[in-house]
């Protein structure tokens, strides 16, 4: 699936267990614990969802 090139748009799936948010238009993340969120810096700014899963799976 594509992700909108909308900056007010996010993302958020579940990889390894773990849930993650991603904002539309940056190459920042967060993992979803209930909390402080952990801030995850992507190697770039992804166009698809499984882009995205890929980004984070290859960090954890």
């Amino acid at each position: 699936m594509t992700l909108k090139q909308d900056s007010r748009c996010y993302t958020d799936v579940c990889v390894n267990g773990k849930w993650f948010h991603h904002d539309h238009c940056t190459t920042k993340a967060y993992m979803l614990k209930g909390g402080a969120s952990s801030v995850i810096e992507l190697a770039k700014m992804p166009t698809t969802e499984g882009e995205l899963i890929d980004l984070l799976a290859d960090t954890f």
